[in-house]
């Protein structure tokens, strides 16, 4: 069990971060493991022949036999937006006896031959690795990840904004509970004890976990990462099916729209999944809009739309 105190300022400090780092990081684990990551095998059979051109010497040499994973290479991110450039220079600048002292914690038998030599050339070798991979296997898909993502990160806002942040922390992950200013996350052993110490926390939504971790370095402030809601659907093209309940509601295309927003979705890509046209589901959202059951919220160019609180309540009552 891993205890993170927070004081006030760390509550005051406590963000929501999107991370592409971290994506590219915890998605290694579905080419060491992929028969534990069967939701991302239609990603992972689309990107093969791209994969094959990365370091994947290296790649999956940076995930253990247990599936752990050096914090070296998933840094603290270093504003609540990064980008991967941002990110992979924290991972350049990794002083040496740091990178040793992660590569140790994570492996509990042989280190690979790949993770041993001179630190520089090791360091220098990783972030090739890494930023290929990005470039090659996730970059391409990072609007509808991303998507996820930020539509995770409005609905944790709106919990915060209508409940308090005690609701917030305990519906990231079941792993996770909050209690006296304390915040519990379930995955050790032994219970450790980290003061966030002022440092605040980056609560890090993320479609390629399956529950709740974090980090335990003693150096680095820690951050949490959480399995974001709607990664079910992230590599989904066509919309569920509504409960006939909801249809008898609302409709069948508005109950479809609906249920279809567990991804955040542009007009355009909902038209297309419902045969519709772009300004016959745009009259849908309109409605949905004025019944408080879906919002707004803007990615970039992009307008993409995503289920209120009342809307989510609806669908699950529903279910």
């Amino acid at each position: 069990m891993l205890a993170l105190h927070l004081r006030a300022a760390d509550l005051a400090d406590t963000s929501l971060t999107v991370s592409p780092l971290f994506e590219t990081v915890l998605s290694l684990r579905a080419w060491t493991s992929p028969a534990r990551h069967r939701l991302h095998e239609p990603w992972r059979r689309r990107v093969l022949p791209a994969w094959k051109h990365c370091d994947t010497e290296m790649l999956t040499a940076l995930v253990s036999p247990d599936g752990r994973i050096p914090d070296f290479i998933a840094p603290r991110p270093p504003s609540t937006s990064p980008t991967f450039a941002d990110e992979i220079a924290v991972v350049g600048a990794t002083p040496a006896t740091e990178m040793r002292r992660d590569i140790a914690a994570a492996f509990s038998t042989d280190v690979p031959a790949v993770l041993i030599g001179p630190s520089r050339t090791v360091r220098t070798r990783v972030v090739h690795a890494l930023s290929r991979y990005w470039t090659a296997c996730l970059e391409p898909d990072w609007a509808r990840i991303r998507a996820v993502l930020d539509g995770d990160v409005d609905y944790r806002a709106q919990q915060l904004s209508h409940f308090g942040a005690r609701k917030m922390f305990e519906q990231l992950d079941s792993r996770v509970r909050w209690d006296d200013g304390v915040l519990w996350v379930d995955r050790l052993e032994n219970q450790v004890w980290v003061d966030v110490e002022g440092r605040g926390l980056p609560l890090i939504p993320s479609v390629f976990v399956h529950g709740a971790v974090t980090q335990t370095s003693p150096t680095r402030a820690p951050s949490l990462v959480y399995p974001a809601r709607g990664r079910g659907a992230v590599w989904n093209s066509a919309p569920e099916t509504p409960s006939r309940a909801l249809t008898n509601l609302l409709g069948p295309q508005r109950a479809t729209i609906l249920t279809a927003l567990d991804v955040p979705t542009t007009t355009g890509t909902l038209a297309t999944a419902l045969g519709v046209s772009p300004s016959a589901a745009s009259q849908h959202l309109r409605v949905l809009r004025e019944g408080a059951l879906v919002r707004r919220i803007r990615q970039g160019r992009s307008v993409l739309y995503v289920r209120t609180t009342l809307g989510e309540e609806l669908v699950r009552a529903q279910q």
